[in-house]
């Protein structure tokens, strides 16, 4: 199947928008899956995962004021394991601001295997570790909505190869919850809402960034992840009020592996995104090259999600 020519990224042209340093062993082995947010001045702050010779991930800032170009970057990790559960690293960070707090939500890996760590912040140079999150299994793509739905705090993650929502009283809640989780995890279709179902997603499908609020829904960036192990990028839009209910769904990728450095790297063929931010109707979406640098494409919010909601009518209404 070909694929839709309007709802593809425009890649910016100063890609890699980061990329390992010289010399710099922290970064050793790359820099890549960078969250982003934007803050009430107009910059945007970006987490970045940076991987030494060794093989440990810690979390590296920058941030930029046009959203194009790195105006500041931290010259060590602002963010390192030190829990337990992240004796091997910390992975892949989201960002989402909520309530007026900025929350880092990433994978805590160790030989328990991959499990979600949240932390805030206020100025992205010290960070408060909140605990672990979820349940005692392989859990991924933890992100939260930037506002609250219907008074609780929501989530999506992914056991398995599916997406998953989760609601929550409060922040705190999400980490003293292990009487909730034992009884989701049993019943985990119920709380399912996306499933691969096209051959580049066949294998497994992730959130990405926070989901976007719209006037249409909310904008989900998500990748999809192919028999081959091929990482693509595609889009959902879920219900504002209820977004268990997905309204509309890309049928084919809206950014793939195409240049030297997301087909080539670490792991070779990966787009994977992990943040996002709108700015003067540009939706812009920041991602991981083959796990070795990081990216960012750009399109117009608007026409983006016009031709969304128009594209295979049969998408429009789809019930978990």
């Amino acid at each position: 199947m070909g694929r839709d020519a309007r709802l593809q990224l425009k890649r910016y042209e100063r890609n890699p928008l980061i990329a390992p340093r010289p010399g710099v062993e922290w970064e050793h082995r790359g820099t890549f899956n960078p969250g982003a947010v934007g803050d009430s001045w107009g910059r945007v702050h970006i987490l970045y995962r940076a991987v030494d010779s060794n093989g440990t991930s810690r979390l590296g800032y920058a941030s930029t004021a046009d959203g194009a170009g790195v105006t500041f970057r931290s010259l060590h990790p602002v963010f390192s394991p030190s829990l337990t559960l992240e004796e091997f690293g910390c992975e892949d960070p989201r960002l989402t601001r909520l309530d007026d707090v900025f929350y880092a939500t990433y994978t805590a890996f160790s030989r328990q295997g991959p499990r979600i760590g949240i932390a805030s912040t206020t100025d992205f140079s010290e960070f408060k570790k909140l605990g672990i999150v979820g349940p005692n299994a392989d859990d991924k793509d933890f992100v939260l909505f930037p506002e609250r739905i219907d008074g609780k705090v929501a989530a999506l993650h992914r056991l398995g190869t599916t997406i998953q929502i989760a609601y929550f009283d409060d922040i705190r809640s999400l980490v003293d919850s292990e009487k909730f989780w034992s009884s989701y995890i049993e019943h985990v279709e119920d709380h399912t809402i996306l499933r691969g179902k096209q051959p580049w997603e066949t294998w497994k499908v992730g959130a990405g960034p926070p989901p976007v609020k719209t006037a249409r829904g909310w904008l989900l960036i998500y990748h999809g992840i192919s028999a081959n192990r091929v990482y693509s990028a595609g889009a959902a839009l879920l219900d504002l009020k209820n977004p268990s209910v997905v309204l509309a769904r890309t049928r084919t990728p809206i950014l793939i592996p195409e240049t030297t450095y997301e087909r080539e790297g670490v792991v070779p063929n990966v787009v994977f995104p992990c943040g996002n931010v709108v700015h003067d109707g540009t939706l812009t979406v920041y991602y991981g090259g083959a796990d070795a640098v990081c990216g960012a494409a750009t399109v117009s919010l608007e026409k983006f999600l016009d031709d969304l909601v128009s594209e295979n009518p049969e998408y429009k209404v789809e019930e978990r």
